[in-house]
């Protein structure tokens, strides 16, 4: 869920703007283009992901706070300079979602922002063949964040909508 459909997603997507790219010159990093229109819809989502870890920080639920049902999630913590496995309760689990999310959001700001800055410029200075690998590589980075935020925040909404309140078995 994590790694692997976001990989598979970033793939395709970088493959196919390049193709499109190749095809219609469609600009990746312009003012009104891919990048900067991601960058639009994510500015908004910390405060979101924010006032979600918040809510479920505090939700006031006597369930929430039961470790998961098996297979339930591990998660490695450090307690006094060791690391020790523990099962999550429901409660640990969505903070520690919404609180990855929310940093995941943050890293794809400031992905997008340099990317929109850099490119230019670093177009002007290296060859074609090495300015479109990097460009290539790029994508592959911001479109792999993207769609792990994309995938673990409906992964999220799931959890909420529906398994929270689900019963135990």
């Amino acid at each position: 869920m994590d790694w692997v459909y976001p990989v598979i997603l970033a793939v395709l997507s970088t493959v196919f703007l390049f193709c499109l790219k190749t095809i219609g010159n469609i600009p990746l990093y312009a003012d009104g283009a891919l990048v900067a229109k991601i960058l639009g819809f994510v500015q908004g989502l910390p405060g979101f992901y924010i006032a979600a870890l918040a809510a479920i920080a505090t939700f006031n639920k006597t369930d929430i706070d039961k470790t998961m049902p098996a297979p339930a999630p591990k998660l490695d913590i450090m307690v006094l300079g060791q690391s020790v496995v523990i099962e999550l309760t429901r409660r640990r689990f969505l903070c520690s979602m919404f609180a990855f999310l929310t940093a995941e959001s943050l890293i794809l700001i400031v992905l997008a922002i340099f990317g929109q800055t850099i490119y230019l410029p670093v177009k002007e200075i290296i060859s074609v063949q090495y300015h479109l690998w990097v460009s290539v590589a790029y994508m592959l980075v911001f479109l792999f964040v993207f769609w792990q935020m994309l995938v673990t925040s409906f992964w999220g909404l799931f959890y909420l909508g529906d398994r929270l309140h689900q019963p135990d078995q």
